[in-house]
């Protein structure tokens, strides 16, 4: 079809040149340099201008497609080796899964070599390094990619993973510096750049910094958890002045925390520290009673026996722990401490029952039998109190019950403000199992209380 148009094309142009020929017969003398001149005919002219025309419009298309041909044959080609490099980074990829982290380094390196510029092989490299715990390599590695892609978010904080890794905290400061100095917003590199200054101990760079990210966190839930972050940093700088002597200042600083947030525990442990060392044992009290009752932390119930038996006033503590278990009698750790503190004032045959109605109740943790094994020791029985400290060896072997992060369970021995691990402030609180049924009202004897 496509010849017979040409070929149609072709006679409707003869035909035309045969009736202009026909119309124009005489002739004129064409000049076409000086001292040449011909004779032709003014439609043979036409024609001849018409064909030299034509003939340029088919040089300039068959050089355009030359061209296109070519740009499509480099593409194939291009095409063809991203393919084959794609697929043997899918393939080293594999390996790594796998565990073969030889072979997937072989096969990674081979792809850069082919291609020195693909991002991918470069960061999976470096992160196969880091698995091994090659720091340097991996930085090695990054560091090229970094030439090639100065302002890429994944190598800059791939970077940062592994100076942090190796413990050069100064570069990896550097390295968030240069990401917050491109984008002042990025909240994960101001987050990496708190958690390097808190372990570094440098608080106030620390609180500058999660001034910025409260700032750029619009998230509700996400918003409420920075500002209580930025409240903790507040009550570092004010336990710190505590610590140096500045006690007004402190309890300055305290009382504001409590005002921002009510059920920031740890303000209210310092605060009542602090009442305690101006001579206010009263209000030290007051506070954390009303602590007590606001988040039954069993930090409270410590300050307050450590209060009490310090003044040599142990029916206080005792009243407080009677009101405290008749309004929860099936708090086990409740019981468990108010138990200990029995054990503590030698009422010995009163802490042995409270232990052994937490026992019969179905309560069952090393700690409880660690206590009646020292309660049965103080009252003589050597035979019953092996007997049970055999009974917390066969659970766990502990001496006291541990502080729990309520939000990533890291253990204490000591009541702690601030969790290290999940980086989360007036977490740690006393879990123990509770009983397997409610335990009856304490029965509460008047012994004498010798001090």
């Amino acid at each position: 079809m496509f010849s017979r148009l040409h070929f149609f094309i072709f006679i409707i142009i003869i035909l035309i040149f045969g009736y202009l020929f026909y119309l124009n017969p005489e002739q004129i003398e064409f000049t076409l340099y000086q001292d040449y001149t011909l004779t032709i005919s003014p439609a043979l002219i036409a024609f001849a201008a018409f064909f030299i025309g034509a003939f340029f419009v088919f040089l300039v298309t068959l050089f355009i497609d030359t061209k296109r041909a070519f740009d499509l044959w480099r593409s194939s080609k291009r095409h063809r080796k991203e393919e084959y490099l794609q697929e043997r980074y899918s393939q080293a990829l594999e390996q790594m899964l796998k565990g073969n982290f030889a072979k997937a380094q072989e096969g990674l390196q081979k792809v850069l070599a082919k291609n020195d510029q693909h991002l991918p092989a470069y960061l999976s490299l470096a992160n196969l390094y880091h698995l091994e715990k090659k720091y340097e390599q991996a930085i090695e590695i990054l560091i090229k990619a970094k030439a090639l892609a100065p302002e890429n978010l994944e190598i800059l904080f791939a970077l940062e993973k592994n100076y942090r890794a190796r413990h050069d905290y100064n570069l990896a400061l550097e390295t968030l510096e240069y990401i917050i100095a491109h984008d002042s917003e990025n909240r994960e590199a101001l987050r990496k750049k708190r958690e390097i200054l808190l372990k570094q101990g440098d608080w106030a760079a620390a609180y500058e910094t999660q001034k910025q990210i409260v700032k750029y966190t619009k998230e509700k839930e996400l918003a409420e958890s920075e500002k209580k972050f930025l409240l903790g940093l507040e009550y570092k700088f004010g336990e710190e002045l505590a610590q140096k002597g500045n006690f007004k200042e402190a309890e300055k600083a305290m009382r504001e925390i409590i005002k921002e947030d009510r059920n920031f525990i740890p303000a209210f442990v310092t605060l009542g520290d602090i009442r305690q060392r101006l001579g206010d044992p009263e209000e030290a009290s007051q506070i954390w009673r009303k602590a007590l009752d606001t988040s039954g932390n069993p930090v409270f119930l410590e300050r307050l026996e450590g209060l009490y038996l310090s003044q040599a006033n142990p029916q206080k503590i005792l009243e407080i722990y009677h009101e405290a278990l008749r309004k929860k009698p099936e708090d086990t750790v409740l019981r468990f401490f108010y138990s200990r503190l029995l054990v503590r004032m030698e009422m010995i045959d009163e802490a042995l029952a409270q232990l052994r109605e937490l026992e019969i109740s179905g309560a069952s943790f090393p700690e409880l039998f660690i206590l009646m094994g020292q309660a049965l020791h103080r009252r003589g029985d050597t035979s019953s109190a092996i007997e049970s400290y055999e009974k917390a060896l066969d659970a766990l072997k502990v001496s006291l019950p541990s502080y729990t992060c309520g939000i990533c369970a890291q253990t204490e021995r000591e009541w702690s403000s601030y969790c290290e691990d999940c980086k989360n402030w007036g977490t740690f609180t006393v879990k123990l199992p509770e009983a397997a049924r409610i335990v009856p009202a304490i029965p509460f004897y008047n012994y004498p209380v010798n001090f």
